[in-house]
């Protein structure tokens, strides 16, 4: 019985140490165009340096979400060579109904690495949006509200940690999405000229980074401001 499970099968072949990461991307109508263009290249450009290092190849644990609607468009898995994203802009922007699944799919796959004595890293929640919260009909929502509870104690237990990312948002955007980050001890970070290449290669290098660590080990980031010698910086 164990064996006709996909999840078990993937899980037991592969026993590195895993760093699950949920990508939240918005792809609302505002996205259309250069936005959703360059969004897809950077993932295109994230798996390729994730697969060119072999211990994150067999650690980084990627589950994909979208909104506009809500969309599972990759469940938990290491990355392929083959694999791309071709997102298409629609709909609203049902930020909150997006964040509470990624809440979800990160509790399941830890059960599942406990049931099959599998050794994790803390998950990352990496949520990415150019607007603000809004129901599935897209008026304005305060639905995210109700979520800052469970990620406060998410916070204070160390089940995930999120990041928020905003593109070009409004004062109201950029508070809301502060308020999702604080009680992680971050901020949005503002993307700067729609930097998303330099942003995924940010990320590719810092779970590279969470994978090559010890059990324990603080983990030094890297500044997404300032860049280094593989990426520029891409924060305002």
């Amino acid at each position: 019985m164990l064996f006709s499970n996909p999840e078990a099968r993937s899980l037991l072949a592969n026993r590195h140490r895993r760093t699950p990461c949920v990508l939240l991307l918005d792809r609302s109508y505002s996205m259309d165009g250069e936005k959703i263009r360059r969004l897809n290249a950077g993932f295109d450009a994230f798996r390729q340096d994730i697969l060119r290092n072999p211990v994150a190849a067999q650690s980084v644990d990627l589950c994909i979400i979208s909104f506009g609607p809500v969309k599972l468009e990759r469940d938990f898995n290491t990355l392929r060579e083959d694999e791309t994203l071709q997102l298409k802009a629609s709909g609203a922007t049902p930020m909150a109904q997006a964040l509470e699944l990624a809440m979800l799919k990160v509790t399941e796959r830890k059960q599942s690495y406990q049931q099959q004595g599998i050794s994790y890293y803390r998950p990352w929640i990496f949520l990415l949006t150019d607007g603000e919260p809004t129901d599935d009909n897209g008026y304005g929502s305060e639905g995210y509200k109700s979520l800052l509870p469970p990620l406060e104690l998410a916070a204070r237990e160390g089940k995930f940690t999120l990041f928020t990312v905003g593109i070009n948002v409004s004062p109201r955007g950029r508070m809301v999405l502060d308020e999702l980050s604080r009680p992680f001890k971050g901020r949005c970070l503002d993307l700067d000229n729609l930097k998303f290449e330099a942003m995924f290669l940010w990320l590719s290098a810092s779970l590279s980074r969470v994978s090559q660590s010890a059990p324990g080990d603080r983990v030094q980031l890297l500044d997404p401001r300032s860049g280094d010698d593989i990426y520029d910086g891409w924060v305002l």
